[in-house]
This record gives structure tokens, sequence and C-alpha cells, in this order.
């Protein structure tokens, strides 16, 4: 499991969640520090949830679409944003991931996640 989010105490609230829930856990600010942390473990990530909009300009739809390019396959992956403006919504929606609104409550976030693993996304 990856999450890419920029807000520290966000990233450390997903990390208590997916442990909790059984999942092996890697949390980044951005793409490239997953990808590297991922290298390091020597292993693909079994799922993605990004934060839609993540710092320097960057979009969870770039930091997924990187991390498929890395390891050769599509990663199930989804978008989590606090943007309400219906342009932003309309862009994360038109990239085919699903996309969570914040807040997102746990359950909200475990029963998408299963559903994506499960193939459903």
């Amino acid at each position: 499991m990856v999450v890419i989010e920029d807000e520290p105490m966000v990233l450390m609230a997903y990390e208590l969640m997916f442990e909790a829930w059984g999942y092996r856990f890697v949390g980044a600010d951005c793409a490239s520090s997953a990808l590297t942390q991922l290298m390091v473990l020597r292993r693909a990530p079994d799922f993605i949830v990004a934060d839609y909009r993540l710092a320097e300009g960057n979009t969870g739809t770039q930091a997924i679409s990187l991390l498929r390019q890395a390891f050769g396959h599509d990663i199930p992956g989804l978008l989590v944003t606090g943007e309400t403006s219906i342009e932003t919504l309309r862009d994360a929606a038109s990239t085919g991931f699903p996309l969570l609104r914040k807040p997102v409550n746990s359950r909200q976030l475990q029963d998408a996640v299963v559903r994506c693993i499960g193939g459903a996304c």
C-alpha cells in the first residue's frame, strides 16, 4: 500500500489506519519519494492512494501514473481530494480513478480500497 499525501498529519493518520487493517504501508509526500522507498524495499505497490493536489503543482494523477510506469503495470489506485471547485472535481473524475472527497472516514476508505483491489475500479 502506497499513500502519497503532502500533509504530514494526514499521512500519519493514513499510516495508522492502513497498518491497523494489516497492510504494509509506504507513505510519501510525493511520487519520487514513494518510488525511492519502493525501490529500496524491492517491491511493487499493490495499491496507491494519492491526494489529488500535491506540492509544487503536482497531482495525484501524475503520481499514480509515475508509479505505474515505473513498475510496468496498472496498479489500482484512488484519488482523495478536499477540493470543492467544479473544475477540479471534473478534472479529477476525468482520470478514471475513483475519487473520494475529504473528509473521508475510515469505513469509506476501507470499502473503496477493498472494491478496487477486488477489481471493481
